[in-house]
Parts: C-alpha cells; sequence; structure tokens
C-alpha cells in the first residue's frame, strides 16, 4: 500500500515538474499526513490543482483506505490563499512525538523545483507564522480522513 501511494505522489510531482511557471498552480504539490504510536495507523493526502490522494494505512486490525478525488476548486483555491511559500520555507522544525507513542503531523510541499518539509506537533511554537496554513490543511485532511 505504501509503494501506491509513493507512486501516485511521484507521478502528481513528474507531472508538475513539466510546467516551468513557479507562479502557476500546477507546479504545485502540497502532502501532509499523520504518524502516531501504538496501533494509531499513518497516513497521507496529497493535493494538487487537479487531484487529490488519501492514503490510510491501518494497523492492529484496521483496514487500509485509499481515496481519489477530483480537488475541488474553491478547497484548492483557499488552500493556496492561505499559504505564504515563503514563511512556510522558513519554518523549520522536526519533531518526532511518535517516538514516545505520540502523533506527528507533516508537511512536505513541492513548489516547482524546490521543497520543503516539516514535521511537528500540535503544540510546535515554530509554525505560528504559517498557523492559518497549517490549520486549513488539517481541515481539509481531516474530512478525509472521516471519508
Amino acid at each position: 500500500m505504501r509503494l501506491t501511494i509513493l507512486s501516485t505522489l511521484i507521478i502528481i510531482c513528474f507531472a508538475n515538474a513539466c510546467n516551468d511557471d513557479k507562479n502557476d498552480s500546477r507546479n504545485l504539490v502540497i502532502m501532509t499526513g499523520k504518524v502516531c504510536g501504538w496501533c494509531a495507523g499513518s497516513d497521507s493526502l496529497a493535493i494538487n490543482s487537479a487531484q487529490s490522494v488519501y492514503e490510510f494505512f491501518g494497523v492492529c486490525n484496521e483496514p487500509n483506505k485509499s481515496i481519489v478525488e477530483n480537488t475541488q476548486s474553491q478547497e484548492w483555491h483557499d488552500l493556496r490563499s492561505s499559504l505564504n511559500w515563503n514563511q512556510f520555507k522558513k519554518v523549520d522544525v522536526n519533531t518526532c512525538a511518535v517516538c514516545a507513542d505520540g502523533c506527528d503531523t507533516w508537511i512536505r510541499i513541492q513548489n516547482g523545483a524546490e521543497s520543503h518539509y516539516i514535521r511537528f506537533t500540535d503544540s510546535s511554537t515554530e509554525i505560528e507564522p504559517i498557523r492559518t496554513f497549517v490549520n486549513q490543511l488539517r481541515d481539509l485532511h481531516e474530512e478525509f480522513r472521516q471519508k
């Protein structure tokens, strides 16, 4: 199952790499996920202007789940509007709450040839400059988790 999401993410990233206009939303892929300790499983959501791909990797008898949908244009617009790419690139945080059976949220953004990755907990102060974006992405992620 992890190979499926990895393959999907690679396809999305390659498809977006063909376009050199950095201001074009087709160059932007926003990925997020949550990984937790003991029997909580992990998941990921990859979104671009055309498609949203959600994968849940169940553990402890919980089933895997995979959802592929067209990205809603208003949701994409709102998410893009809340993202300040320059602020996001400045955030430097890499927690490991999962190391002690807690939960970490991660976000990776591929913006043309640039990419940046963060991993954090809800109480990480480092994400305050991008909190609006993080909250909006979390809400979208949670919608997919509930489907």
